[in-house]
């Protein structure tokens, strides 16, 4: 059976914890340096990485953190450029996967840009869904915080690229991370999670990428449409269907 390796993150979804859908909470991290300064510190097997704290990112090339480009590979402000990220692994079940990384990175904005490179990283080397999301999520974070233009464009391309590149992909949660038993692992279409994050943002409620949809979610769908998508959903708009649009 698969690791339950699953999240093991902080996020929030409208203010009710995503250990509901993602696990355990951040660990603490020993030494890191506090918000605002210039690097911070995790450590692992391996070996000691520092990790910087601001959230100015400077995008290595036009399309990085975007499938198929792997330009993040050669940015000299990567942390993580010498780091193994090891994905799941049916023949090393019990094998330290990336989320081990993922959650010795701080909490908050001081750890946006890294949980950036992290995911960006882990895109370039493994192309999948599940990295395209998460990147495009830091992104997002780091958009929230900083509230550069630029980034903003580069967060909603990733999302979109979840869309176009990925649209069938899953990631894994638990079931007993909502108090149920026996615990089983269970997939959840990242298309939906996109979908619902571009339309309303429900994930730590970071304000919503696209402008004047404060308070109309049409605005959020009508983008989707533009990228040829269609999200159907009754009433909260992080329970709906994605299609794809077909024209006669």
């Amino acid at each position: 059976m698969r690791k339950s390796f699953i999240r093991k993150s902080r996020l929030k979804l409208r203010g009710k914890p995503l250990t509901a859908l993602f696990g355990l909470t951040v660990l603490a991290i020993t030494g890191c340096s506090s918000p605002g300064s210039d690097d911070g510190i995790v450590i692992n097997t391996d070996d000691r990485i520092e990790l910087p704290t601001d959230t100015l990112l400077n995008l290595h090339c036009a399309d990085v953190g975007i499938f198929p480009e792997t330009c993040v590979l050669d940015d000299p402000e990567n942390p993580y450029l010498a780091t193994t990220i090891r994905e799941f692994d049916v023949n090393d079940p019990d094998a330290d996967t990336k989320f081990a990384l993922f959650v010795k990175i701080p909490p908050g904005p001081s750890g946006a840009k890294s949980r950036f490179y992290l995911w960006a990283t882990a895109l370039a080397r493994f192309p999948s869904g599940e990295n395209q999301w998460y990147t495009a999520l830091a992104l997002h974070e780091l958009w929230d915080a900083a509230e550069d233009p630029i980034v903003q464009i580069q967060a909603l391309r990733a999302y979109r690229a979840v869309l176009d590149n990925f649209f069938g992909s899953v990631t894994f949660f638990n079931s007993e991370d909502f108090g149920l038993l026996p615990n089983v692992p269970y997939s959840v279409l990242l298309n939906e999670l996109t979908a619902a994050q571009v339309t309303c943002s429900p994930i730590e409620n970071y304000k919503k990428l696209i402008p004047l949809t404060e308070q109309d979610v049409f605005f959020g769908r009508a983008v989707l449409a533009d990228w040829g998508y269609t999200y159907d959903f009754e009433g909260n708009c992080e329970n709906g269907v994605v299609y794809v649009n077909e024209f006669p």
